[in-house]
């Protein structure tokens, strides 16, 4: 797997990050394990996790500390601390996980967002040691604010952030679901203090684009201005989550029940589908492949994130690294639309 840099760290990384967001809930320890030793095996060494993984799983038995517990567990068996390159989140965990589920274990949706805790210094100085103790390390790669925080002034959590790095506890932050004026305005804040920027925002990002105001909720997803930014200020690296929308390129059952498929599903997605699968086909691989191909491939760069709920689907998709693309196919891919 090749190296790139992150932003301008002078940190090299590798090419994709792999997406351990569903370890210790869907994917079991075993097959966790396994899959981080593959990702180690083939030169992978970027990990990406988050406080609040995913206590949205089942009918209430995990609370989001499964995930960071997994990692820690294999770091500590492995003794490879020093070779992977470890990111994760703060600022979406709940307080009370528990407290936002019916009798039956089913999730309110709707209570969701006022129960996050956010990104206030006592937040991030908490949720900081809480990750170290199940990371079973002393110190994060790359520490993310999950979600955006609105009332809380950025110079606040710029300031904790960057105390933090100071100590030894982070060595790098990023942002997460930011839209690109307030990752502007934090960079210019920490640059006014001398203090640390964020040199990575994660995305949802994928070869299909949404509907012009199409709404996620607390995901932002990429669109043009963030795209323009990067090109202009390449010390911050795009890391694309969801770069496959829940894997349905290849299923047009699978995609007619997407959650969001409204969201994606007009003329412009219908073309792009339609290139989509014939280089696919052309190239003998799935659309999935190569819409991951494209992001390997992509300007302004990008690290996408390889979520996965199996080990079939995690080797089908690190394929994926091994597929070249000519300036000439990119050209197609990226001009195609309605």
């Amino acid at each position: 797997m090749n190296k790139v840099e992150l932003g301008k760290t002078g940190v090299f990384v590798s090419q994709a990050s792999l997406g351990c967001m569903l370890m210790g809930s869907v994917i079991d320890r075993k097959d966790s394990f396994t899959a981080l030793d593959r990702f180690v095996e083939i030169g992978g060494d970027f990990l990406d996790t988050a406080n609040c993984y995913a206590w949205w799983i089942g009918k209430g038995e995990f609370i989001g500390d499964e995930s960071e517990t997994i990692l820690g567990q294999w770091m500590k068996a492995r003794g490879n601390r020093n070779r992977v390159f470890l990111a994760t989140k703060v600022g979406a965990r709940l307080r009370n996980p528990r407290a936002i589920r019916d009798g039956d274990g089913n999730v309110f949706w709707d209570r969701v967002e006022a129960d996050r805790e956010f990104l206030a210094p006592q937040v991030i100085r908490r949720g900081v040691e809480d990750s170290l103790r199940r990371l079973q390390t002393d110190y994060i790669d790359l520490y993310y604010a999950h979600i955006d925080d609105r009332v809380t002034p950025l110079e606040e959590t710029l300031s904790t952030f960057d105390a933090l790095i100071n100590e030894g506890k982070v060595r790098y932050i990023g942002c997460s679901n930011f839209r690109t004026w307030r990752l502007e305005r934090a960079n210019q804040i920490s640059k006014t203090y001398s203090g640390a920027g964020f040199v990575a925002i994660q995305q949802q990002y994928s070869y299909l684009h949404p509907k012009a105001g199409a709404d996620f909720g607390v995901s932002v997803n990429v669109d043009d201005e963030l795209l323009d930014y990067l090109k202009s200020n390449e010390e911050v690296t795009l890391l694309p989550y969801s770069p496959l929308l829940k894997g349905i390129y290849d299923d047009e059952k699978k995609r007619e029940a997407y959650y969001n498929w409204h969201l994606f599903n007009n003329d412009d997605a219908r073309a792009r589908l339609k290139v989509l699968s014939g280089m696919a086909k052309e190239l003998n691989i799935s659309n999935n492949q190569l819409v991951l191909a494209w992001l390997f491939h992509h300007q302004p760069r990008t690290i996408p994130i390889l979520g996965f709920s199996s080990l079939d689907q995690l080797d089908h998709n690190l394929k994926a690294l091994d597929v070249s693309l000519s300036e000439e196919q990119m050209s197609i891919l990226n001009k195609t639309s309605a």
